[in-house]
């Protein structure tokens, strides 16, 4: 009352402090930063949400420019017991948006949407903000967690539509993510190598207890945990692992090697959570929830979600002219593909065909000089990536050479260091030094083999075995001819990573090592 009285003897107008009390009711009930983005950070994208509060969302980018354009990536895991669930494979993804730069990302949440969150949009009356409420929401549904994107949709179209990303003027908008989206995000998307991106777990510089809420007494402990506490993966996004294990939009189906199976079931949640062990924590985790249990919808105090954000991929006649004109080129850069039921199984042969088939003398002449043409452009083609393999092959020959010179020469160092440093002398001033000679050689090995595991997955899907075969045969001919036989045990190395990576899609870092290094 007296606040009020002060504010008319200020402005004297019962409407000026009506509108300036609304002002200030408005403000003193705005979230603070630490209910919805506790680990913030200047590249974040934050959504405003009703109640005052906000949501906010980092931004994951994919290299592709063009319609059309995705990118190949490998989803999955190496787990064999899982394999008819998580067995790695390719798969392909593409951005909603463009940055300025021409390149095409979309949106995923920082965190989980916590209780303060998902009251705002789903509840009548506001919560007043407080730490227990950035709790994770859970024992939601997948028809609950669609129906919170749903009104989230409808609430920022009316009060908030100028801050959703937009595509072509059209607004975005928030959904649950792909699986694929999840993955590619959750691994840490083009921010790691694509060797890194294959392993177990995302890169990780401290314990996995700093990244991750596992199960056990020296973890989460039995329970959920407010969200943004640990430490993020490489896209700054927090809990992608633990803590609660999170719905996705794709209906679940199981692995039929190098795709899914046609059986479409209940739905998808991802990441594993807090009664997770440490041992079964991995990025590839996928486990079916059933939609529906005896007594309803399935609800489980163990299982939250987080958004994405993209778009409608069709949302102009501009746009549609795009994907036609691209659809348009896909066969000039694929000859080779799409030349319908009754054409021959060779390209050249049909065009042979037809110019044979020609009754005009003016259209026969003109048919087999573009068959000439086009003879020679594949003939180009094929010579080029038959030198492009033989490159890869070269490339990784040496990489598995230099990582046994790293092996030999670091091994020497710790065998001299193990020598003069025995383990209750390690302390003193001078093993202290010659410890710190040898960490720039270990991790000048890490580097390289990482390297070299980059080439091992990138090689053995760009190139086909047959032509791998053909083009070891070729580059051994070459090396003894020049008298680099020294060189041979290296290459039939490499090639034999290439060909098991190529068979069960697993990266053995430690095993080809020490083959290199033998």
């Amino acid at each position: 009352m007296q606040f009020k009285l002060n504010l008319l003897r200020l402005f004297g107008n019962t409407n000026t402090v009506l509108f300036c009390l609304l002002i200030f009711s408005s403000s003193i009930n705005a979230w603070d930063q630490k209910f919805y983005n506790p680990q913030a950070d200047n590249e974040d994208i934050i959504l405003p949400m009703p109640c005052d509060g906000a949501m906010a969302f980092r931004k994951v980018s994919v290299p592709v420019s063009r319609p059309m354009d995705d990118y190949l990536i490998n989803i999955g895991g190496t787990d064999e017991d899982w394999d008819f669930v998580e067995y790695s494979h390719p798969a392909y993804i593409a951005g909603s948006f463009s940055d300025h730069a021409g390149n095409s990302y979309y949106l995923i949440g920082k965190y989980e949407i916590n209780q303060l969150q998902y009251a705002a949009v789903m509840e009548k009356e506001c919560l007043k903000p407080s730490m227990k409420y950035r709790l994770p929401q859970t024992k939601v549904n997948w028809f609950e967690s669609v129906d919170f994107t749903n009104r989230y949709n409808l609430w920022l179209l009316s009060n908030a539509k100028e801050k959703l990303p937009s595509k072509e003027g059209k607004a975005g908008f928030v959904r649950l993510p792909t699986e694929i989206e999840w993955e590619y995000a959750a691994r840490g998307g083009v921010t790691v190598s694509p060797s890194t991106f294959q392993e177990r777990l995302f890169p990780m510089e401290e314990d996995i207890k700093q990244y991750v809420w596992l199960a056990g007494t020296q973890s989460a402990k039995g329970k959920a945990q407010l969200t943004g506490l640990l430490k993020p993966n490489p896209l700054k996004l927090h809990d992608m692992l633990g803590n609660v294990d999170e719905i996705v939009l794709t209906p679940f189906s199981l692995n039929k090697l190098t795709r899914s199976h046609g059986l479409a079931g209940s739905f998808v949640v991802r990441g594993g959570n807090y009664m997770t062990t440490e041992a079964s924590m991995r990025t590839s985790m996928r486990e079916e929830a059933p939609y529906y249990i005896k007594s309803g919808l399935r609800k489980s105090k163990t299982t939250g979600f987080r958004l994405a954000l993209g778009s409608s991929v069709l949302t102009s006649l501009n746009g549609v002219q795009k994907y036609q004109q691209a659809w348009r080129k896909l066969g000039k850069n694929a000859i080779a593909e799409g030349m319908g039921e009754n054409a021959l199984d060779n390209p050249v042969d049909e065009l042979a065909a037809i110019a044979k088939a020609a009754t005009d003398d003016n259209m026969k002449k003109r048919l087999k000089e573009l068959l000439r043409v086009f003879r020679g452009s594949i003939e180009t083609q094929s010579e080029q990536t038959s030198r492009a393999a033989k490159s890869a092959l070269r490339l990784g020959s040496f990489l598995c050479r230099k990582l046994s010179e790293d092996s030999y020469v670091l091994g020497r160092a710790q065998n001299r260091y193990r020598q003069k440093c025995p383990e209750q002398e390690a302390e003193s001033e001078f093993c202290k030094k010659r410890y710190q000679l040898i960490q720039p050689k270990e991790v000048a090995l890490q580097k390289n083999l990482s390297y070299y595991a980059d080439t091992v997955t990138e090689t053995a899907v760009d190139y086909s075995d047959s032509l791998l075969n053909d083009q070891k045969d070729i580059l051994v001919r070459v090396l003894k001819g020049r008298n680099l036989d020294s060189v041979l045990p290296f290459l039939s190395s490499y090639r034999r990573h290439l060909a098991l990576f190529a068979t069960n899609g697993r990266i053995a870092k430690d095993a080809w090592l020490k083959e290199c290094s033998q």
